[in-house]
């Protein structure tokens, strides 16, 4: 069972995912989905985490970024930002504020789509999958 769990699939090569998001339990969560599904991925919380990866970032197609990060903390926005001057990676957010939010809109549009929290495993399991 153990090996199961930590499979790659073959169809995901060249596949790696960034989760970004300062709730520790829900990155947690999203990991155990990714590697149960042997989707390869990176895990971080702030931006200085984020920045901490450093060559580990080099494989990553996808970044599924929580729009807020906490208080007195950059913004997911400021991530992807930050992510895009080094590597054209797909960028989606996810967000429990409302779409009139200034993050939110903020994320919208140039940045990368936005989806509303709680994002159906169906499709977070496709967008880490590159679909």
């Amino acid at each position: 069972m153990g090996s199961r769990l930590t499979a790659v699939d073959d169809s995901l090569q060249g596949t790696m995912v960034l989760l970004v998001d300062d709730d520790e339990d829900l990155v947690e969560m999203f990991g155990l989905l990714f590697t149960r599904h042997g989707i390869p991925h990176r895990r971080a919380h702030t931006l200085s985490e984020v920045k901490a990866l450093g060559s580990d970032l080099d494989d990553v197609t996808t970044a599924i970024l929580d729009v807020n990060l906490g208080p007195n903390q950059p913004s997911g926005v400021d991530v992807a930002i930050w992510l895009r001057e080094r590597h054209p990676i797909r960028i989606v957010f996810i967000t429990g504020h409302a779409p009139d939010h200034p993050l939110v809109q903020a994320a919208s549009g140039e940045h990368g789509e936005v989806l509303e929290k709680p994002v159906p495993t169906k499709l977070l399991l496709e967008i880490a999958r590159g679909r």
